[in-house]
């Protein structure tokens, strides 16, 4: 089973991390336009791409109601519609319906919210230091962003395994986040 994480940069002259997730080895690029995403995430077939960017703007107001519980819980994310998150919202949706349209299944996750519930912590080199514990590998650069793909395509592993919370509501945008301590 293949599993995709996408860490998406608001403007593709930034650096988007992907990771491709497959027996517990995680090869991890950074890449820039949506061809390149597109054309990865087509030749990599995965079960599920995960995302880490907002795939949808709040009915009404600055927050989804999937913001809001997460704040709410002491996690910090960005209101989709607040500055550059506008950018980045509106490149998170058009891609995942183009992903979606390619027939795979998408989600949208927060990969410091899973770090913070998997490992306890939202130090990316702890979780580097923890995945490779439990026996995962990785190929790649290890930039920031390609470490926060890994950890939306691990996300995105935990999703198929149904050892996940899903947080908000259909009409307005999931986010999908770990159960605590799930691994």
């Amino acid at each position: 089973m293949r599993i995709v994480g996408i860490d998406l940069a608001g403007l593709d002259a930034n650096p988007s991390g992907f990771a491709l997730l497959e027996r517990r080895r995680f090869t991890t690029q950074n890449l820039y336009t949506d061809e390149e995403l597109l054309d990865r995430c087509e030749a990599s077939r995965p079960a599920v791409v995960a995302i880490d960017a907002p795939l949808s703007l709040p009915r009404r107001g600055g927050l989804r109601e999937a913001d809001l519980s997460l704040i709410k819980r002491g996690f910090r994310v960005f209101p989709p519609k607040f500055g550059s998150m506008r950018s980045l919202t509106k490149r998170g949706s058009a891609l995942a319906k183009k992903i979606r349209e390619m027939g795979i299944k998408v989600i949208e996750v927060h990969p410091r919210t899973s770090g913070l519930l998997l490992f306890g912590t939202a130090e990316r080199k702890k979780w580097m230091k923890k995945l490779k514990q439990l026996g995962f590998k990785f190929d790649g650069g290890g930039s920031r962003h390609e470490v926060d793909a890994a950890l939306a395509a691990l996300t995105g592993l935990l999703y198929l395994k149904g050892k996940v919370e899903k947080v908000g509501r259909p009409e307005e945008g999931i986010i999908i986040i770990p159960e605590k301590r799930c691994l």
